[in-house]
């Protein structure tokens, strides 16, 4: 290898590092909750299913699978609930406090019942326990990571740094901790007694606790000297979900309104009027999603009150503006994308319940020595779903059209991994059959309705499956969260795990009634049940969402759009920019530093000039925007006439093609001339 290859590889490497890597001591004391979150949920949450169905006096299945799933859908709404609460009310940390307090008072209850309490005391405590639990689990995301991500900025102030370096950073030391946490688990509890492990997750949850709340007290008094954490603790500012509500509240209240026939009838605020559309002398605001068009009216100025300005409508809570009208338009268009998810709910649901089940009759053991822990078929799903996250890293593998695919491909997982566990059920309970039919000691005659007669059928069986599920949950449920990134306000990216996490936690509640009801296949016992007949409705359940999802991502309009985020910076610039457009500068161009994507080739600059909609293409992103000659022309901030615009539009084509020659930082500081 030549001495310029192994430069520029030293030079990306350091770059790597510089950008991503970042030490702080506040944030170390902090990963202590993020490594006892990993630890209890791999030494205890992941196998819960296994301590109902071992508890219980008589089996009841249908009734365990329920609770656990009852579980796991609450945690994943109240994370969205506790996040909105935190960021209104009480503050992050107040909220991380509260959640672990929770999580150590659950784990302490389960472990006093275990061993003080018979079977049937167990199984009543584990409902009091489930709901703290849940309360616990859900103040991982986003409260405790969001904190995470305020340590993490080398500035005073955190949002005058890129958001995309804070994330980095906040993903590198979030993974660090988790997957400690994880192998710390796996190492020292692989097959030790329920007592034991839940006095130990409570003991390591408490301790890191400890560590978190000498920092903040640290903090508390101001003080910051070597080897003592400084927390940079933020005053909650108000969460991004209470526009929701009153955007929603105004627009049923103005529906009876008529669309406005100009842009100024619509509360602009201090941005210039943009992205609107004219349909049959009506103004309508984009992007126009289907059945959301109505959340229009709730940005409309009341003209039978001209007495009362718009500003003062505004603090009366009686009108919204247009952006927080688009911010929730792009959240509601979602919707069809998020339902199209209900497969993979299911399958996900069914992975933390019955894919352990049938692991009741198999054998545990490879060779004379070797013993498999249950918790190891977590910890290869979860590593495979880390694994894949990791290529997924780069910006390039951000864009949205591999998000599409690679969600897709998630999907095709989720079919491929309910044929697998088909293809096992009923090899497995063609074994248990012939168990009970031809037993091999005809002294001692096997009931159908043990589930811990050892049959002569390895646990590896179930790998294929569990690995599937792994690739179904990195490519797409974090495809997900990367779809929703790409698609909300700024705002609201910090709520992009929870939301996915709510969506993929929808399939815990219907899947409960299904289980309860069907007793043809669901019976008190895995092995007098038909679970090959459940994972085969869910293969064609999963193919055909999968089929609405290839419908929804390339033939709706809403998905076409320009993301949230492009909106954003296009109307800063519209606004403070404006001096760049006018005809003493015609020839300046403005450069995006966040997420370069898609830069516009010549070709494409040459096929918008027959276009009646005029495209303004920046260096390093393209953004479409539509504005018609006369509403540009008749706007409230009165930038420039179409005719003013036409040029320095088309010299921005001519010096985006001049640059590609240059490196990064010249093309920046040619762009700020």
């Amino acid at each position: 290898m030549s001495g310029g290859c192994l430069s520029t590889i030293r030079c990306a490497v350091k770059d790597w590092y510089n950008y991503y890597i970042y030490f702080s001591t506040a944030a170390l004391f902090i990963s202590g909750l993020v490594l006892s979150h990993s630890f209890v949920e791999y030494a205890v949450v992941s196998t819960l299913i296994d301590y109902l169905t071992g508890n219980w006096k008589k089996q009841h299945l249908p009734k365990a699978v329920a609770i656990i799933n009852l579980q796991d859908g609450v945690a994943t709404v109240l994370a969205v609930v506790l996040a909105h609460v935190a960021d209104s009310c009480i503050g992050r940390v107040n909220m991380i406090v509260f959640t672990t307090i929770s999580y150590v008072s659950g784990l302490v209850l389960l472990w006093w019942s275990t061993k003080f309490l018979g079977p049937i005391g167990e199984i009543v405590t584990f409902y009091v326990a489930a709901v703290m639990l849940a309360v616990g689990m859900s103040g991982r995301e986003p409260p405790l990571k969001a904190f995470l991500a305020d340590q993490l900025s080398k500035k005073e102030n955190p949002n005058e740094e890129e958001p995309e370096q804070i994330e980095g950073r906040t993903k590198v030391w979030w993974r660090i901790a988790r997957f400690s946490g994880a192998t710390i688990a796996l190492f020292c509890l692989p097959n030790t007694s329920w007592e034991k492990a839940f006095k130990v997750s409570a003991l390591v949850m408490v301790a890191n606790l400890l560590l978190f709340l000498f920092g903040y007290g640290i903090s508390a008094y101001g003080l910051s000297f070597y080897g003592l954490p400084c927390y940079n603790i933020l005053e909650p500012t108000g969460s991004p979900l209470r526009i929701i509500p009153g955007v929603v509240k105004l627009a049923i209240n103005n529906r009876h309104c008529n669309y406005p026939r100009t842009e100024k009838g619509f509360y602009w605020k201090n941005h210039t009027p943009s992205q609107f559309e004219e349909n049959r002398g009506q103004i309508h605001l984009s992007p126009k999603v289907l059945f959301l068009g109505w959340l229009d009216k709730a940005a409309i100025i009341d003209e039978r009150t001209p007495s009362i300005s718009p500003e003062e409508q505004e603090n009366c809570g009686h009108l919204c503006t247009v952006e927080q009208v688009r911010e929730v338009k792009n959240l509601f268009s979602l919707i069809p994308i998020w339902i199209t998810f209900f497969g993979c709910s299911l399958v996900g649901a069914t992975g933390n319940t019955f894919f352990f089940e049938q692991t009741s009759n198999l054998n545990f053991g490879i060779g004379n020595n070797v013993h498999i822990p249950l918790k190891s078929l977590f910890a290869l799903r979860s590593s495979i779903r880390f694994i894949i996250s990791f290529f997924f890293w780069s910006k390039k593998a951000t864009q949205q059209h591999v998000t599409r695919m690679r969600i897709g491909v998630g999907m095709i997982c989720s079919i491929l991994c309910c044929i697998a566990a088909w293809k096992v059920e009923v090899h497995r309970l063609y074994l248990i059959k012939e168990k009970i039919t031809y037993p091999s000691n005809s002294t001692q005659i096997t009931d159908p309705i043990n589930s811990t007669q050892i049959i002569s059928m390895s646990i590896l069986w179930l790998v294929p499956q569990f690995s599937l599920l792994g690739l179904m949950d990195g490519l797409a449920s974090d495809g997900l969260y990367e779809f929703f990134y790409d698609h909300v306000a700024t705002s609201m990216r910090s709520y992009g795990p929870s939301f996915s996490d709510c969506v993929l936690g929808f399939g815990n509640f219907i899947g409960m009634p299904f289980v309860l009801l069907c007793r043809s296949w669901f019976k008190d016992s895995i092995n007098t049940s038909h679970l090959d007949r459940y994972y085969l409705t869910l293969a064609i359940l999963s193919f055909v969402c999968l089929v609405m999802y290839a419908y929804a991502s390339y033939s709706l309009k809403p998905f076409h759009m320009g993301k949230a985020s492009e909106d954003e910076e296009l109307n800063e610039i519209l606004v403070h920019g404006t001096d760049g457009l006018t005809e003493s500068q015609p020839t300046r161009s403005v450069s995006f530093p966040k997420r370069r994507r898609n830069v516009p080739n010549a070709a494409a600059a040459t096929a918008t000039k027959s276009q009646p909609t005029k495209s303004v293409s920046f260096p390093l992103r393209s953004i479409s925007l539509r504005l018609k000659d006369k509403k540009v022309g008749e706007s409230a901030a009165n930038v420039d006439s179409p005719e003013h615009m036409e040029e320095p539009l088309l010299q921005s084509h001519a010096s985006t093609e001049a640059e590609e020659g240059l490196p990064p930082d010249d093309k920046l500081e040619s762009h700020h001339d």
